[in-house]
């Protein structure tokens, strides 16, 4: 009997497994209050809604990127201004596999889940393989084809070297100070 990885298991299972569930906003909502309502709700994106159809997504990449750094107004700017568009819809059935593949082929790092006309919800790429050092699996399709990502913050740098001389100053040094290599009490 062949035991199979704990990542061939997780590819494996459908995409209803790892769904979150939605949040909705209207098309026409400030991006102020789409911005609070992933806050309040400790989500990092909105669905964006016209009539029944979600016809966009708002990431807190999209707020930063598109709102604050480029000098625009949150309460006078829309979703639909600054939302991705058009979205890519998955089915809860499919595998967690197809739904990592259509994240790395169209450099997403979510997709809504659909079934039927009804959206059931996000599947995010970090929610699949993991949002902390510990849970974390480095996936090969996913790594860049030149360059080493850092294990702590996804950067991409030059070299090992470069990876090296980034790790020590900004990671290790960070977590002495906070007292994560510290003696424990």
């Amino acid at each position: 009997m062949k035991i199979m990885s704990e990542l061939e298991i997780s590819t494996n299972d459908p995409v209803s497994s790892f769904v979150q569930k939605p949040i909705f906003v209207s098309a026409n909502e400030s991006v102020k209050n789409a911005a609070k309502l992933m806050s309040d709700q400790k989500t990092g994106s909105v669905i964006v809604k016209q009539g029944d159809d979600a016809i966009g997504i708002v990431t807190e990449w999209d707020v930063i990127s598109r709102v604050v750094a480029a000098g625009k107004d949150p309460i006078k700017t829309t979703v639909r201004e600054v939302m991705s568009s058009p979205v890519t819809f998955i089915d809860p059935n499919a595998k967690v596999s197809e739904a990592i593949r259509l994240m790395s082929k169209n450099k997403y790092r979510r997709l809504i889940v659909k079934d039927g006309n009804r959206v059931v919800g996000v599947i995010t790429l970090s929610h699949v393989v993991g949002n902390s050092r510990q849970n974390t699996i480095t996936l090969p399709l996913l790594e860049p084809s030149s360059g080493s990502r850092c294990p702590y913050c996804g950067s991409i740098l030059k070299d090992r070297e470069d990876l090296s001389k980034h790790i020590d100053p900004v990671h290790i040094r960070e977590e002495m100070l906070r007292g994560a290599h510290g003696p424990t009490p």
